[in-house]
């Protein structure tokens, strides 16, 4: 790994390397991308199974009896955090670590350091687990883990962060593509909403603002721009085609950047807050409508005489399936920025629905469909056709199972509300669809085993003798194959 990089890190360079028994860089590249990616999937495992705990507690309140660590309220920030900052966040995490060096035709630097941290970041989330059950939290959405736990986090992403930069700078051309955008805005944001949502102490309508300021910056520049950054990726990779219009896929990144990280106020339209702070989200909220469209016109213009692709590639289905769920989740929240629907719906299952459809339905797709990239091109295995199918029609299914009836459920509960009826009526009127959001869940789940089973089956074949050319263009691209990457095709 030869630089000009200051001699301490030089060091601890060599060191790492031969910790790790002097493995070639382009190896100890693809395993600091695998630990943090296959360590997403099975954290999505357990998140999934946690969940499928609770849907079936919301039928039968009484499932495992009174035993506090199993109790409704313990399970659901345990899922939450394990599916957003274990399967999400490792996810967007090794996929920028894939991403990266590619992107910027350089070996990762200090990607020994970077697997380190992908196994450290795995004891954090396994310890969150143990402590939200027992009952250790600091009771806030999304800031439930406690503090130890949120230094922990910081040092392991920002150590990655700092690998990822190092590559950047020594890249071989001067110009980025915009995935390189996002995956330097997430970074970024992931840092600025962290610290502020998890380490200072607010109380009352300043709490409750700084909140949805973390809780919406962290989801929108971390979790839904890392799934952006990896759909500009994919789609031109996977279709083998240049990225269509890239300066519009620019210019909507900063609008995307500009708009996102203040719509938080429109969680608080009717809170004791000052009324520009709300108005503000509102504002922002319906101006967000504009990067949304210009990112889609960029992605399926690039699918623009290639559709018959869908039918013969799962992985390009996800990715498409990514993209139509980004459109419909984010033109949901300009609906909701509305105030009589915000008064109705704010507080009601749409908001489950909503959620879910953006994490399952955006950037959980996204990221699987880069692991299967990453198999077939980056690692040289072949998928299972079987498993690689049966994992689509499973997910597919188990995700519109979810969110349609469950969005339906949240609008009768809104009405309820809104005519002054009894909060029982709200409960009967939603009943009949927690039926369809357990069911949903097999699918869901169901579909993610697969998908584990399928990488541990890629992982035991033989890489593909026949298709080494296609390993050389994606472990390091040239020519052509580079610039389709960066969107400039001479």
């Amino acid at each position: 790994m030869q630089d000009s990089s200051p001699r301490a890190l030089s060091s601890l360079a060599i060191w790492l390397n031969r910790r790790f028994g002097g493995l070639p860089p382009e190896q100890v590249q693809d395993l600091a991308a695998c630990t943090w990616l296959f360590s997403a999937v099975l954290w999505s495992l357990v998140g999934m199974a946690l969940g499928m705990i609770e849907a079936i507690k919301l039928i039968f309140p009484h499932l495992l009896g009174g035993v506090d660590v199993l109790s409704f309220g313990r399970l659901r920030p345990a899922h939450v955090n394990t599916i957003i900052f274990g399967w999400l966040t490792m996810g967007v995490t090794g996929a920028a670590l894939y991403m990266i060096p590619r992107l910027a035709e350089r070996r990762l630097y200090l990607g020994e350091l970077a697997v380190l941290m992908g196994l450290l970041y795995n004891l954090i989330v396994g310890a969150s687990i143990f402590l939200l059950m027992w009952g250790f939290t600091k009771g806030k959405e999304y800031e439930e883990w406690i503090i130890p736990l949120n230094i922990g986090v910081l040092f392991c992403i920002n150590v990655v962060a700092v690998c990822l930069l190092l590559t950047l700078l020594k890249r071989q051309h001067e110009k980025l593509y915009v995935t390189v955008w996002y995956v330097i805005l997430g970074f970024v944001g992931f840092d600025i909403s962290y610290i502020s949502g998890n380490f200072p102490t607010y109380y009352g309508a300043e709490d409750a603002s700084i909140n949805w300021f973390y809780a919406e910056a962290f989801v929108g520049l971390w979790l839904i721009g890392g799934g952006v950054g990896i759909l500009y990726y994919v789609i031109p990779k996977y279709l083998n085609k240049k990225l269509f219009w890239h300066q519009l896929a620019l210019w909507s990144f900063w609008l995307f950047a500009a708009f996102y990280v203040w719509t938080g106020g429109r969680r608080l339209v009717y809170a004791p807050v000052p009324e520009l702070w709300p108005m503000l989200g509102i504002l922002f909220t319906l101006g967000w409508a504009l990067p949304v469209l210009a990112i889609n016109i960029t992605w399926f213009g690039t699918f623009w005489g290639r559709w018959h692709e869908l039918l013969n590639s799962v992985p390009l289905r996800f990715a498409a399936l990514a993209g139509i769920s980004y459109f419909l989740s984010s033109y949901e929240v300009s609906v909701e920025a509305y105030e009589y629907f915000n008064a109705n719906q704010q507080f009601s299952d749409f908001k489950i629905a909503h959620a879910h459809l953006s994490f399952a339905g955006f950037t959980t797709p996204a990221i699987v469909a880069l692991i299967y990239f990453m198999l077939e091109k980056g690692l040289n295995r072949r998928l299972s056709p079987f498993l690689t199918s049966a994992h689509w029609w499973l997910f597919f299914i188990g995700l519109w199972m979810y969110v349609i009836p469950i969005q339906v459920a949240g609008f009768l509960e809104g009405q309820v509300w809104a005519s002054h009826l009894p909060f029982a009526q709200s409960v009967l009127a939603r009943s009949p669809y927690y039926w369809a959001r357990t069911f949903s869940g097999y699918g869901l789940a169901g579909g993610q085993f697969l998908f584990a089973w399928n990488i541990i089956w890629a992982l035991l074949q033989n890489p593909d003798s026949t298709r080494e050319r296609a390993l050389r263009e994606a472990m390091l691209p040239e020519g052509t194959e580079a610039a389709a990457a960066r969107g400039q095709v001479k």
